[in-house]
């Protein structure tokens, strides 16, 4: 079962102090001066709509906050547990409550009230089936929770006074004196402190399999394309941008932007995740146990440990500055050996990963047989090719086996590690929508170019077969890219967090499109939900003066009727003294 544990408190509109909001209620009262504050289900709404949305796809333990006009909000996945011993409430205890229920914890004692999403709620609140350990003095049929006790000085004697925070009428036990409690030290009696309670989502948000687990946590969140990268084990690491719009806590819309690195295994579990990145990736690489970042600003290349995510660190070795037009068209790879592959200035360059200058091909030869100024395509070229077009048009990749794959418009070469050229053919179907990301190969020498409307495998020996069409298995769509892992199984990534995974068979194994996922608000619907908002707080601010209005109006009357009423008043105190005089006059002849 998947719960979110929330922290909530607003700001109290009469004594501007911190209110906790440790249930989810129409209204709450400030423990400080006691005025009550009412809250619709529209604010609830728009304040939980970042844990509903988020909160599957958070790691354990992770924090976010969130916030919506007056309230604002902590939230973090975690599991309900008893809020005296931590110990963790069985999932079976809760899914059992129909309507409400106290939970008695078997090791503290202490109670834990559970209830059912209210029928009134369950539209602000989808997917979500129970509630866990609010404050029950809100709740109809729960018992009300005993106050902290506190003390304040006698005014008499000044010994200490206990009280609970509710009677008013309190008896000193050293002198016996009668004492009325004050506003303000019953208003600070009741100590109440930001607790949690918990949001249980339904069984079908439950993450079970680990493809579910990493749609959850927001992996394929992208709405661009992503950048990918595939080790030789088969694992995958992708960078990408996300994008959400939210309201902060002054009811604003804002709008953040998370760069996300991320690693999964061939089995989909989720291995690291990096949120908030200060640069944008645009290149990834994948050596041995290096992960090599590229970021868009041209600094030298990060490496990474590709179990953990961790810097490695190089001391002395001063990393290459890479031009950021290299990455962006295609013309940079990484090899096997940790080195960098570069199609600069018509000239194939390779460096090694400690920054210095290396031999393009293995067996040391430097130049083309064709001649350095003879280039006029692919086909053009023998072995041990340096001199290319001085276009940025030309793709390279490097397989896994140390091949060097040459992309440009239809026609495609291949290059054994030694630069032996293995062949150049033209590839049929349409032009690529983009070079970059078009292009990738196996461990066996079989690339994969995708082509429009469809994805082209070309054998070791230059062999073509089209593995999948748009017309046939609405795949590939425009402007996708592609990551082939070692053994022939491969990723397509689209737009809108859109990835499909299959095997060297062409068998779909994953498709992020078919797991459930809440959905991200729209800048639209939270600039609909600041109006609403808006509304909500002038409406408040209308009805508080047309209140002041009122009672300033009874006051007056009441003023007005006093002042009316004095002259009867005095007629009536002549009146009395007036008879109380003739009375005396009278007893006195007598």
């Amino acid at each position: 079962m998947i719960s979110v544990a929330v922290k909530s408190e607003m700001v109290c509109g009469t004594c501007r102090m911190p209110m906790p909001v440790n249930t989810l209620a129409r209204e709450v009262g400030c423990p400080s001066c006691g005025r009550p504050a009412a809250l619709g289900v529209d604010l609830w709404q728009a304040l939980l709509r970042d844990p509903l949305y988020n909160g599957p796809r958070l790691l354990p333990n992770e924090v976010r906050r969130s916030a919506a006009g007056k309230l604002s909000a902590a939230y973090i996945r975690r599991a309900p547990a008893c809020q005296g011993c931590e110990k963790a409430i069985p999932a079976s205890s809760i899914q059992a409550v129909v309507d409400q229920a106290m939970l008695r914890c078997d090791r503290c004692a202490v109670q834990t009230w559970v209830r059912r999403v209210p029928p009134e709620l369950a539209g602000a609140l989808p997917d979500i089936t129970h509630l866990v350990g609010e404050e029950p003095d809100r709740l109809a049929g729960a018992p009300a929770p005993q106050a902290e006790p506190a003390t304040f000085p006698c005014p008499q004697c000044g010994s200490p006074v206990a009280f609970d925070g509710v009677s008013r009428a309190c008896a000193c036990r050293f002198c016996s004196a009668s004492v009325h409690v004050p506003d303000e030290f019953v208003y600070r009696g009741r100590r109440r402190v930001v607790a949690h309670w918990y949001l249980c989502f339904a069984p079908s948000v439950v993450v079970r399999t680990p493809a579910a687990q990493a749609v959850a946590a927001g992996l394929f969140d992208w709405e661009g394309l992503p950048e990918a990268a595939v080790d030789a084990e088969g694992n995958l690491y992708c960078a990408a941008t996300q994008s959400r719009w939210y309201l902060d806590q002054a009811g604003r819309t804002q709008h953040n932007i998370d760069r996300v690195l991320w690693s999964m295994d061939p089995s989909l579990g989720i291995r690291w995740l990096q949120r908030d990145r200060p640069d944008e990736v645009r290149f990834l690489g994948c050596a041995k146990d290096t992960l090599l970042v590229i970021d868009a600003g041209g600094a030298p290349p990060l490496r990474l440990a590709s179990a953990t995510g961790a810097p490695l660190e190089s001391a002395g070795v001063v990393a290459p500055s890479i031009e950021l037009s290299l990455t962006e068209q295609g013309c940079l790879t990484c090899d096997h050996d940790g080195s960098l592959l570069l199609h600069k200035d018509g000239k194939l360059q390779r460096i090694g990963p400690d920054g210095a200058a290396m031999r393009v091909w293995a067996d040391g030869a430097t130049r083309s047989d064709t001649g350095e100024d003879s280039y006029w395509s692919l086909t053009s070229l023998a072995d041990h090719p340096v001199t290319l077009s001085s276009m940025a048009s030309t793709s390279i990749h490097s397989g896994p086996d140390g091949s060097l794959y040459l992309l440009d418009g239809n026609l495609l070469a291949r290059f054994e590690r030694g630069g032996r050229k293995v062949y150049c053919v033209e590839i049929g179907g349409g032009s690529a929508d983009r070079q970059r990301g078009a292009l990738g190969a196996d461990r066996d020498g079989n690339a994969y170019v995708i082509r429009g409307d469809r994805l082209v495998r070309v054998g070791a020996t230059g062999n073509e077969s089209v593995i999948l069409y748009a017309e046939r298995d609405a795949l590939p769509r425009a402007d996708m890219s592609i990551a082939v892992c070692p053994d022939g199984s491969f990723w397509l990534f689209g737009k809108e967090g859109l990835a499909w995974k299959f095997d060297p068979r062409c068998k779909l194994l994953f498709a992020s499109e078919k797991e459930p996922r809440p959905k991200n608000p729209t800048m639209r619907e939270v600039m609909d939900q600041q109006l609403e908002n808006g509304l909500a707080m002038i409406n408040v601010q209308v009805e508080a003066i047309r209140e002041d209005a009122m009672r300033s109006a009874r006051e007056m009357d009441r003023l007005e009727n006093e002042r009316q009423a004095r002259p009867y008043k005095y007629s009536w105190i002549f009146m009395i003294l007036f008879i109380a005089a003739l009375t005396v006059v009278k007893e006195c002849r007598l």
